[in-house]
């Protein structure tokens, strides 16, 4: 990658300038020279390295609402479960 351009990572979400679309980098294939990403909605696409730089992308911090890509019903019992023993998790430890 060029000097000042922002590397791929595993992981790591990041916002393209180009097209103003916000993404996570789920794969990076060196034989293939390709990076596989995977925007907010779901959709995963493939991009070569030489396309990597015409994104223009920027690291961005992960989404709060971590369930963009997922089909989750808000209502369903199994959600509402986990989201409150993520509240009580985060609660004690701030507690601590």
């Amino acid at each position: 990658m060029m000097s000042g351009q922002v590397s791929a990572e595993i992981g790591h979400w990041y916002r393209a300038i180009a097209n103003d679309s916000f993404f996570e980098v789920v794969a990076i294939d060196y034989d293939e020279q390709s990076i596989e990403i995977q925007y907010f909605d779901g959709e995963i696409e493939e991009v070569e390295f030489s396309g990597w730089k015409t994104l223009i992308p920027i690291e961005a911090a992960p989404p709060e609402d971590w369930t963009g890509p997922y089909e989750i019903d808000r209502q369903d019992p199994a959600f509402n479960e986990y989201a409150i023993n993520e509240a009580l998790i985060s609660l004690d430890q701030q507690a601590s």
